[in-house]
């Protein structure tokens, strides 16, 4: 039965060598498209790079459809090739077969994961600095950043705790300014501020050093930092978190949780990201009844329920992101494709024999 087993792999890993390349080449290719049509900087060089640096994103999204195909591929072929027979007639029902082969989907799950955690991070950051030489894009996504000390001139340096670029503040900072000689002569310090022609700093404290025996204390509750900080430029000196694999969002929940910013965000990316990583083992079990039957009516109901599984997930992701159901209710939709691959596959059996 190994050997049956090896042959069997064989044939989805070939499948999917073909599938992955040829799908991931129209996504890479429709993105190119447009991306011409509006680039102000038609470099070359730095469109291929683009190119390279988006593919680990697209086979990430591609390769749960693609084990599906592969799959139905597979059966198509034990079929028409009349291989299936001799397999059921040495007593191998195609329940058993199913068990042993959703090992194989399982490994593209952890293959999908070693993407997410190890690749797609440095390949995400890197195309998005090439998107940005390219053409100017408006970010929807919440930009922050996180216990960060930043040089607002020679003799000013400032430190906060947490600081959301796009609203433009943030919480826990400090700020210090030294003398000609880099001796501090004045340090501020508050729990909440931000940032716009100055720096409104609240419920904090200003110290101020005129000499190592003259050093006065005074409590606030508003303080007007009269410097003005250009926090364009600053996104160019904050290591901005822009989190893309499930331990980036799972640290990004946590900070933003710690400093009372919305976190709903990170918790349901985070949580579809892990569906997408467990997609290829999900719809390999709900569809694998499906593709042992000739009736062209089950091919049309595999291709509904395959567009209803990925606009129900993006859909319990996007009400999750509101806080209307729990970041977990995305998995419903798997529980749901769960139950029906359980049902077909216990009632399950080979009709032409």
């Amino acid at each position: 039965m190994k050997i049956l087993y090896r042959y069997l792999y064989k044939k989805l890993a070939v499948y999917l060598l073909v599938i992955v390349p040829s799908f991931s080449f129209v996504a890479i290719l429709a993105e190119l498209v447009e991306l011409l049509r509006k680039a102000k900087n038609l470099d070359y060089t730095a469109i291929l790079l683009y190119a390279l640096y988006q593919l680990p994103e697209k086979i990430y999204y591609i390769l749960p459809v693609s084990m599906v195909i592969a799959f139905f591929l597979l059966a198509r072929d034990l079929i028409n090739s009349r291989e299936i027979y001799p397999v059921l007639l040495n007593g191998v029902s195609l329940r058993k077969l199913g068990v042993s082969l959703f090992v194989f989907p399982a490994v593209v799950s952890g293959v999908q994961l070693l993407n997410l955690e190890m690749i797609m991070p440095e390949a995400k950051k890197n195309a998005q600095d090439i998107y940005m030489v390219l053409k100017k894009r408006h970010k929807g996504e919440p930009l922050i950043a996180y216990n960060s000390w930043v040089t607002v001139d020679k003799k000013t340096f400032l430190y906060f705790s947490f600081f959301d670029l796009k609203k433009r503040e943030g919480k826990g900072i400090v700020i210090i300014r030294y003398d000609k000689n880099f001796n501090p002569v004045m340090r501020v310090e508050g729990d909440l501020f931000k940032i716009s022609d100055v720096v409104h700093i609240k419920n904090g404290k200003l110290i101020t050093i005129e000499s190592p025996t003259n050093i006065k204390l005074k409590q606030f509750k508003e303080y007007r930092y009269p410097k003005k900080i250009d926090v364009e430029s600053f996104k160019k000196l904050i290591k901005v978190k822009k989190p893309v694999s499930i331990k980036q969002l799972y640290r990004s929940a946590v900070i933003a949780e710690k400093f009372g910013y919305p976190s709903n965000y990170y918790w349901s990316k985070m949580y579809s990201k892990i569906a997408t990583v467990i997609a290829p083992l999900i719809l390999s079990f709900a569809f694998y009844p499906l593709i042992w039957s000739r009736k062209k009516a089950n091919v049309v109901i595999m291709a509904v329920l395959l567009v209803s599984y990925w606009y129900a997930t993006a859909f319990l992701s996007s009400i999750a992101q509101s806080g209307v159901i729990p970041y977990y209710g995305i998995f419903v939709v798997d529980a749901v494709y769960v139950l029906l691959g359980l049902f077909l596959f216990i009632r399950l059996k080979f009709s032409e024999l």
